[in-house]
């Protein structure tokens, strides 16, 4: 997974005279003094003058000492601290390299275009980059190799069908005219097959020295620009990839600040571990096949087979609810695909391309064939420590290795190596001891500034079905209706489950007058963009949405929740965890739920003149023993029960 070499020292930014530092060594002193001058300084030339909030002073000061003391800081910033401004500042003001690392591309996307752009204009010698995983980049090669007259086919010499074509050609259109190549500008859902198409990943890329395209690689460029920044901003899971491929993939940095630092945990569990499939299997049986000729075809076949063989065992297993380990069928099929995998990887290896068109494909046929044949033998020999399970993300069962603890790993490999600072609007209280930080780092917490009890109400309807009863999701529904209906729109409507969400959706749209919007129809962006700018327009949403999403003012006066978001109790890695625990439901599930649900509900104040509306309609929330736990993580809201109270409430918002 080495996609390039990183720098053996990060390059060297001459401070200012006035940035209120002083370097010796490895030594970082920040005149905090200063650091509170420029917040000062950039927060009074926001639109309207900006606001002086003594939290985010706080947060500042707290970064600012964790950076010159090189001592782990971990900090929960309640929603309207200011938190990005409050990390930002004391970044550019050590003269060295800081990343950032954000767990969902909303909030990437924010810091990159808005906050980062901000403090570096304020902050001279600051340059800002933001650094993808490579194929959320397009390629050129590719891109040359469809433009010039090939025939717009797969690698496995399959047509393309004719609206993943369609597709294509837009992007290539849009391939003129961009200057980043970054997938997230494009404003349509992508089908993954035109994407696959004219992108690489990692194993595939020729590399910049035998690639035609090389030097004008938009992967490449956003390297270069990676290693001459000074703040870099890439997502947790490229930092993740970055530790597990031995931090061969960032540029050398001594600073490191984690935001949405929840979901940190997760995000490394899986990322230091792997995935296989299926499909992974027939991808290499289809690129492989044109390459090798008749003398391979019946070995490409008999993988082909042994794919679809190894993805009905799976399937069997899965329906029996048996989600941990593989049984005796899976793993006779996936060790007889292993000697498959390896001839064909010996077989490409050996091959003399003829052409460079032939050369590049051979590529993008051994590098995956490689990492496929080294995943099969990690998947075949599970260590101490790690989990084998079963997963369904779309029509196909994968095989997942994750680290059930990551904790032991990080404190030998990442924490000893450089200062961070983990931070969110909601920090559970065992975090550090999960991450290995126990003991080696010093915890903060800032509160919101904004008047939540004046402000916002948090409703749980009274008599309504459990989440897990008969007519609950008609229930649903009608209460969507209803509330939706209120409010004149201006909905965030918030579903632990994508196909729940689009029969609700589907249910709903009908009985308004006002626009619905679905997660899944646009890009990320357009979507949001879309809903920000339409004042009556509802959003109806999953996974990422609950959290990293910002949407301050009349446009958001309604946030609605379907149920509590606990984990399924099938959940295997949530049960290997649950099992190491003498109070598993408090000490796994109920922090989990109660740190997502409090993201949820801090999608609705976003500034201090924003009002509105929290209804989760789960009335564990009321009921519930446990429900003090949950509301000790949320903001000190007026809550009812009153469905007439919330209807006027809204109303008067409307007003």
């Amino acid at each position: 997974m080495n996609s390039f070499d990183p720098d053996e020292q990060a390059p060297y930014v001459e401070p200012d005279e006035d940035a209120g530092i002083q370097l010796d060594h490895d030594l970082v002193a920040i005149d905090v003094e200063r650091a509170l001058g420029l917040l000062a300084t950039i927060t009074h030339d926001l639109p309207g003058g900006g606001e002086v909030r003594e939290a985010q002073r706080q947060m500042v000061r707290s970064v600012a000492q964790s950076f010159s003391s090189h001592r782990h800081t971990i900090i929960e910033a309640g929603t309207g601290v200011g938190k990005s401004l409050a990390y930002l500042v004391p970044a550019v003001m050590t003269g060295q390299r800081v990343v950032i690392a954000t767990a969902t591309k909303n909030l990437q996307d924010q810091l990159a275009q808005k906050d980062a752009p901000m403090v570096s204009a304020h902050a001279s010698r600051t340059k800002v980059a933001v650094l993808k995983g490579k194929n959320n980049y397009l390629c050129r090669n590719r891109v040359a190799a469809v433009g010039g007259g090939a025939q717009m086919s797969f690698d496995d010499g399959s047509e393309v069908p004719r609206g993943v074509a369609d597709q294509m050609r837009r992007i290539l259109k849009w391939a003129n005219e961009t200057t980043t190549g970054d997938r997230d500008e494009l404003t349509f859902e992508i089908d993954q097959r035109a994407w696959r198409g004219l992108s690489v990943t990692p194993q595939e890329c020729l590399e910049r020295s035998r690639c035609p395209q090389g030097q004008s690689c938009f992967a490449e460029l956003a390297k270069d620009r990676a290693n001459e920044s000074s703040l870099l901003i890439v997502n947790t899971h490229l930092y993740a990839a970055h530790l597990a491929s031995g931090a061969m993939l960032l540029p050398a940095h001594d600073f490191v600040v984690f935001d949405e630092a929840h979901e940190v945990l997760d995000i490394f569990a899986s990322l230091l571990g792997t995935s296989l499939n299926a499909s992974r299997l027939r991808v290499l049986s289809g690129s492989a096949r044109p390459l090798l000729g008749a003398d391979f075809a019946e070995v490409c076949l008999d993988l082909m087979n042994a794919a679809d063989r190894l993805a009905a065992t799976l399937q069997l297993q899965f329906e029996r609810n048996e989600m941990t380990g593989l049984d005796e069928d899976s793993r006779r099929e996936l060790s007889r695909a292993g000697e498959l995998v390896v001839r064909i990887v010996e077989a490409l290896r050996a091959l003399e391309p003829a052409d460079p068109e032939s050369a590049a494909r051979k590529i993008r046929a051994l590098g995956p064939g490689v990492h496929l044949m080294n995943d099969l033998d990690r998947v075949a020999t599970i260590r101490d420590g790690e989990l084998l399970y079963l997963s369904k993300r779309d029509r196909e069962v994968d095989i997942e290795v994750s680290l059930v603890d990551v904790g032991p790993r990080l404190h030998e490999e990442l924490w000893s190596s450089l200062t961070a600072v983990l931070t969110s609007a909601t920090i559970p209280d065992n975090l550090a001891k999960n991450l290995g930080l126990e003991g080696d780092c010093d915890i903060e917490r800032f509160e919101s500034p904004f008047d939540y009890k004046n402000n916002s109400l948090l409703y749980v309807p009274d008599s309504f079905p459990s989440r897990n009863a008969d007519g609950a999701e008609a229930a649903i529904i009608e209460e969507l209706v209803e509330l939706i209906t209120a409010a004149g729109g201006r909905t965030l409507a918030l579903f632990t489950n994508r196909s729940v969400m689009n029969r609700v959706a589907d249910a709903v749209q009908p009985r308004l007058e006002t626009p619905v919007l679905v997660q899944g129809t646009f890009s990320r962006q357009r979507i949001i963009s879309e809903f920000r700018d339409d004042p009556e327009a509802s959003l109806f949403a999953v996974t990422s949405f609950w959290q990293g999403i910002d949407v301050p003012g009349h446009s958001l006066s309604l946030v609605t929740i379907d149920r509590l978001p606990f984990a399924v109790p099938n959940d295997p890695l949530a049960e290997a965890r649950r099992s190491r625990s003498d109070k598993p439901f408090y000490e796994v599930d109920l922090p989990r739920a109660a740190m997502l649900l409090a993201q949820g509900v801090g999608r609705l104040i976003r500034s201090s003149t924003d009002r509105g509306v929290v209804a989760v309609l789960d009335t564990r929330l009321a009921e519930a023993s446990y429900k003090s736990a949950l509301f000790k993580r949320l903001p000190p809201m007026k809550r009812t029960r009153d469905k007439s109270q919330v209807h006027a409430f809204l109303k008067e918002l409307r007003q």
